[in-house]
């Protein structure tokens, strides 16, 4: 008996541990189908650009992972405006699209809103809120329906839900477990997705800009050359016409001096016969017509300038004013062209009171007008020119018709040739055009090799063709060029192009004719190794690769050393697609890139672990900046005997130890984001009602570069509380060195607002006084080790004296490093120098914030 009483007991354990196992393999299932999840979440988020692609892979994302063909998202906005982001229901569809605001405001949308809590609810719940008053009944009633807030912070910004109208379909606190994971994600990712389409307008908007700016200084210059131009275009007329030249040179070195003053693309001279009642032209230049046959006289507006005897400046307003009262008539070209000129400038060619004919410039371009200083001009011309015919056209007339007899038959005999050969050509043109033009799409351009469309079609069709064989072996070798940016930089481009070309031979030499050798641009080249044995074989070939491009090239009598940096992707069943062996094999490369010169590695799970890892860092950081965990510090600015003058003001994390903080300040400094944190300290501290101290921020060189973010900063100063002149904002001198004089005249923009200007960390390495006497800098602060060094260093002393010589000039203070001592102290004061106070920076609450130092 009492054997069978232990049994039971023992079998009484054996259930529960077997319950409780179960429980963990439960559990550990449902945390690796939500890592999983995420992790496809994060790529969407890192590769989608348009939200309108985006919400339909969250879609899919959900549906891989649970019963979810009804969904939608709902987003709300300031004034708790609710508005449909995304939706697919099999029901409903319509009603949906139509639906206004407040229906999801007093629908289950509203209610998981208002409470900030997901909602999992059947039928029986459904119609105990609907009693209760908390919601309104909408829609087709669903078998269940389950509901998350998209939160940012505490604040809720919409609604991610999904429904089920069959009754066998009921969703559980695993699936509510699921959706909420990834509905704290999909915040991120939505976020992330809004600022690349944002990022890309601005790009977009300050191309524009700049190619505006472009056009504008074109212009200046081109206006400021013509100016210049002019006094000898003038010298150059008055030499030709008295020097002896048959008429046809003389009228093309005319056109030639009149279009370097002015735009002469169309040009003409009509002169009348003898008898007064015909016009023609012996010179004639015209985008539209051709020259013009000898005609009776007409309305048009050369006979308007041979009436009036005067020259005219004729816009196309005046033109039409004209053709309108009937003084012009509008005539049709021969062949056809009634296009009519935009600015028409004319002369009379007169020799006393004799009108021999016109001298005529005209214009189609609407952004080009002639000008009186044009018009002025013309006239000098003119009066030159009609001595000049006056004097030779009697004995120039036969020769110039006999001359222009030959040159209209050279010029038909060659059109004619031109014709011919143009036929014969095109045929066999036409049939190599389809053989070309398929090479080009393909092939890259300088090397040969297959370009990164024909590669990623070949991979694509290798995984198609993996499950017709047994044990699918082939691997990926992704390439990248050492020191191939300095061999393009100071050998040339053309060095770096017989480089590239003598790289991609050797890659064909070193692998077996049916590998494929890519090259995807710049100096990326990548090769899919198939039908290897194993994945040693890829080793061997990377080991090959390697020695082969670090052997020296002679390019053009250079002798160029280089060498590469190869990952390895080999296949594994785990790849679903191919775009993912190309990312671990570009992700391997790098890796490679990272241990130094002449390496492969192959790509393996813990790379994998260690990406995911950084993006939980990125993610990290920027919840830090979103959730603006940091504050300003306070460092006191001392002058003479311990005086206040004012602060310096530090970045101050609020969260962690010091490696921590350290940290957090590199990575955003690598990731962009520490100009919009400056941002945010300049804006905490204008928002203060303080005394009459000074507040020094230090700011990165962004600000000044950067259009968009130098006029983020101008306008939080114009919104600023503090008065402007209690704000002294301070560049790095390096940084400074950077940049151009456009950039460095943003300086000047800034001291027009009325704040105050410090130049940081001088004489760090070269002491640039070009920047103390162009610039109105308030205040210089003096390298740290620059500082500790006066005491010791004569040389240092003597540069000190200058920059205090200057600053009585220019009318700027130096500052100190930090004062560590009192004889440090002493002997700054004795200068007549501020210094920082030798304490560590504290916050306002420790501070009791701008009280006066004991």
């Amino acid at each position: 008996m009492k054997d069978i009483t232990t049994l039971h007991k023992a079998q009484h354990i054996l259930v529960s541990q077997l319950r409780r196992l179960r429980k963990l393999a439960a559990g550990y299932k449902q945390a690796y189908i939500i890592q999983g999840a995420l992790l496809k979440l994060s790529e969407l988020a890192s590769g989608v650009k348009d939200m309108r692609e985006f919400y339909p892979a969250i879609h899919r994302l959900l549906n891989q992972q649970l019963k979810a063909d009804n969904f939608y998202v709902v987003l709300c906005g300031q004034d708790q405006q609710f508005s449909l982001e995304y939706f697919a229901d099999e029901k409903d569809q319509h009603v949906l699209l139509d639906a206004p605001s407040d229906a999801f405001a007093s629908g289950l949308t509203g209610y998981v809103a208002r409470t900030k809590q997901g909602l999992l609810c059947d039928q029986e719940g459904y119609r105990r809120l609907v009693e209760s008053g908390d919601i309104t009944a909408q829609g087709t009633a669903c078998q269940s329906w389950l509901g998350v807030p998209l939160c940012r912070g505490e604040k809720v910004i919409g609604v991610m839900a999904i429904q089920s109208y069959d009754p066998d379909c009921r969703y559980n606190q695993h699936d509510l477990a699921l959706i909420s994971n990834i509905a704290i994600h999909t915040v991120t990712a939505i976020d992330r997705v809004k600022s690349r389409e944002l990022l890309e307008q601005t790009v977009r908007e300050r191309t524009q800009q700049l190619r505006n700016t472009n056009q504008s200084l074109e212009k200046e210059i081109r206006e400021r050359t013509n100016a210049e131009q002019l006094q000898s275009a003038l010298y150059k007329i008055s030499e030709m016409t008295a020097r002896s030249t048959d008429m046809m040179n003389f009228y093309h070195e005319v056109h030639q001096i009149l279009s370097e003053l002015m735009k002469a693309d169309n040009c003409y001279i009509a002169l009348l016969n003898e008898t007064g009642d015909r016009l023609h032209f012996p010179f004639y230049l015209d985008q539209y017509t051709p020259t013009p046959k000898e005609r009776a006289l007409q309305s048009g507006l050369t006979e308007y300038v041979i009436r009036s005897g005067e020259a005219k400046l004729i816009s196309q307003h005046q033109l039409l004013e004209l053709i309108k009262t009937g003084v012009v008539d509008r005539v049709q070209s021969s062949l056809g062209h009634s296009a009519m000129s935009t600015s028409w400038l004319g002369a009379p060619l007169l020799v006393g009171q004799q009108v021999l004919g016109v001298i005529a410039l005209q214009c189609y371009d609407n952004t080009y007008s002639y000008s009186e200083q044009e018009l002025n001009l013309l006239r000098f011309v003119s009066q030159h020119i009609a001595v000049a015919i006056s004097r030779k056209l009697s004995t120039e007339q036969q020769k110039q018709q006999h001359e222009e007899l030959e040159k209209r038959i050279f010029e038909r005999t060659r059109e004619l040739r031109q014709t011919n050969l143009f036929l014969r050509l095109q045929v066999e043109e036409r049939k190599k055009a389809e053989e070309k033009l398929f090479h080009e799409a393909n092939h890259d351009a300088l090397t040969g090799l297959a370009n990164r469309q024909m590669f990623l079609m070949q991979l694509r069709q290798r995984f198609s063709y993996r499950n017709r064989e047994a044990t699918p072996r082939f691997a990926l070798l992704f390439i990248d060029l050492d020191r191939f940016k300095l061999i393009n930089d100071t050998l040339g481009h053309h060095i770096g192009d017989l480089f590239l070309i003598e790289v991609s031979q050797r890659l064909q030499q070193t692998v077996r004719e049916h590998d494929l050798v890519a090259r995807l641009g710049g100096d990326e080249f990548v090769i899919l190794l198939g039908q290897i044995q194993s994945d040693l074989d890829a080793e061997e070939v990377a080991e090959r690769l390697i020695e082969s491009l670090r052997q020296p090239m002679v390019l053009e009598g250079q002798q160029v050393c280089s060498g590469a940096s190869l990952g390895i992707a080999c296949y594994q069943p785990e790849y679903q697609n191919a775009d993912e062996l190309l990312r671990d094999a570009d992700a391997a490369m790098y890796q490679a890139k990272s241990f130094g010169r002449n390496r492969f590695v192959i790509f393996n799970d813990s790379m994998r672990q260690q990406m995911l890892q950084e993006l939980g860092q990125e993610q990290a950081l920027q919840q830090a900046v979103d959730q603006q965990q940091f504050a300003p510090a306070f460092r006191p600015l001392l002058q003479g005997d311990s005086e206040l003058l004012g602060y310096q003001v530090l970045l101050n994390w609020l969260q962690g130890d010091e490696a921590q903080k350290a940290e957090l300040s590199r990575q955003a400094t690598q990731a962009g984001l520490m100009p919009d944190i400056e941002l945010e300290l300049v804006r905490q501290i204008c928002q203060k009602n303080a005394s009459a101290e000074l507040f020094s921020i230090r700011l990165s060189s962004g600000h000044l570069n950067n259009t968009l973010l130098f006029d983020k900063l101008c306008n939080v100063l114009r919104h600023s509380v503090l008065p402007l002149h209690q704000l002294c904002l301070g560049f790095n001198e390096a940084d400074l060195l950077r940049l151009t004089t456009t950039q460095l005249a943003n300086l000047h923009q800034l001291k027009r607002l009325g704040i105050r200007l410090v130049l940081d960390q001088f004489a760090a390495e070269v002491a640039a006084l070009g920047l103390l006497v162009q610039y109105p800098f308030d205040f210089v602060v003096l390298d740290t080790a620059f500082s500790r060094s006066l005491q010791r260093s004569d040389q240092r002393r003597q540069l000190l004296q200058v920059l205090l010589s200057l600053a009585q000039t220019h009318k700027y203070r130096l500052i100190a490093a930090v004062a560590e001592t009192e004889e440090s102290r002493a002997y700054l004061a004795e200068l007549g120098c501020c210094y920082f106070a030798d304490r560590s920076p504290v916050s306002e609450a420790q501070s009791g914030f701008f009280q006066q130092l004991a």
